[in-house]
């Protein structure tokens, strides 16, 4: 068995034979004489050292037994070298490797399902990768470069160095645990202001040094920043305190009683968080980058 001169071309063609039946079929799709490919098919059977067609009873070449499983394995190799060349082809015109994009944890991943899925489809090629960051951390991620887009939220001013587009705001709402003394006797009255003093309130921390010294939505004297919503949610829902929570990430919650929404007299019922997605100014985006950019905006982006 001499494996190591086989040839795509070899493979190629007993595939064909395979599917239309006949070598003069396969001929005619590579517009070959016959003789050629059945001098290739055959050759291809001798370095195997096996025969992939039955062609004893001199009507068309059925597959052997061990025919079809070699064809299958061959139509793998065939599909992975058509890949590679489009790969090399594609990236010779400019297409990424890999594209990153940086959201920010407010927002709802599931708007972007199904763009996500359109771009595996459209860029086999291309891996993408999603980080998830909260505040300034994002807008840092794409500033030095390790980003090629950003999602973008509560920061409204953007530096110099960043565009952006507006996506369609996230609703945030106050709650916490059901058992916790300021979701108590919530249907009946609104809990005065002055009892958030009381209260330990979770917020989100910023890993990046671009909102230093900035409060969001802070309204107790004692607070525990978390680093991300996951540990954020865990400690609201296990009564440790109050806090916002984007409205979509905790539905489920509020519908099974786990968290109840707090009303309180002087503090908004809910705020809007507002969305961009943003790139660098001085940085050309490739095509796939340029492609996942405009259904982003086209799925998610802000009504005008």
């Amino acid at each position: 068995m001499n494996i190591e001169s086989l040839s795509i071309d070899q493979m190629r063609a007993a595939l064909a034979v395979e599917e239309l039946g006949s070598f003069s079929g396969a001929a005619r799709r590579f517009n070959r004489a016959q003789s050629a490919v059945s001098y290739s098919v055959t050759t291809l059977e001798n370095q195997l050292g096996v025969a992939l067609f039955d062609r004893s009873d001199g009507g068309k070449p059925q597959p052997t037994e061990i025919g079809r499983i070699l064809l299958r394995e061959m139509e793998a190799v065939v599909r992975r070298a058509d890949e590679i060349r489009k790969q090399a082809r594609d990236i010779g015109k400019g297409l990424e490797q890999e594209v990153v994009i940086t959201i920010d944890s407010l927002f709802p991943l599931e708007r972007l399902t199904e763009v996500l899925s359109q771009f595996e489809r459209k860029f086999p090629a291309v891996q993408i990768r999603i980080n998830v960051e909260a505040m300034g951390a994002v807008q840092k991620e794409v500033l030095e470069g390790s980003s090629a887009l950003g999602i973008i939220g509560s920061l409204l001013h953007l530096p110099a160095g960043l565009m952006g587009d507006a996506l369609e705001p996230v609703i945030r709402i106050p709650v916490a645990a059901r058992e916790h003394p300021l979701a108590k006797g919530q249907r009946t009255k609104r809990v005065p202001h002055r009892l958030l003093l009381d209260h330990v309130q979770i917020v989100q921390s910023d890993r990046s040094d671009l909102t230093k010294g900035r409060d969001f939505s802070v309204y107790a004297a004692r607070t525990w920043p978390v680093s991300d919503l996951a540990t954020k949610r865990t400690l609201l829902c296990a009564g440790l305190g109050w806090g916002y929570m984007p409205e979509h990430s905790i539905a489920k919650d509020i519908e099974e009683g786990v968290l109840r929404r707090l009303w309180v007299e002087d503090l908004r019922d809910s705020n809007a968080v507002s969305l961009v997605v943003v790139r660098r100014r001085d940085r050309l985006l490739g095509p796939a980058a340029r492609w996942l950019l405009a259904r982003v905006l086209q799925t998610a982006g802000a009504e005008s």
